[in-house]
């Protein structure tokens, strides 16, 4: 079951950190030392932009290029 909620972005040290209410916790059964998976929402906006960035587009050059020839089968 998922359960949607708000939650406030706090600075924790050098890190950033979201508190999750009690009874949510208490609900799904979390408890301290558990692990948590969390999905954070991104714009579409900024998922082109990183994977324009991770294949070089963003640099003038053509995505994935190959550098040379693929190797034969059975090699």
């Amino acid at each position: 079951m998922t359960r949607v909620f708000e939650g406030k972005v706090r600075r924790l040290g050098n890190s950033m950190a979201v508190v999750i209410p009690r009874d949510v916790l208490s609900k799904a059964g979390v408890r301290e030392g558990d692990v948590l998976k969390l999905a954070v929402p991104v714009s579409i906006a900024t998922r082109k932009r990183v994977w324009k960035k991770f294949a070089g587009i963003d640099r003038g050059r053509p995505a994935f290029s190959r550098e040379g020839r693929d190797p034969v089968d059975g090699w």
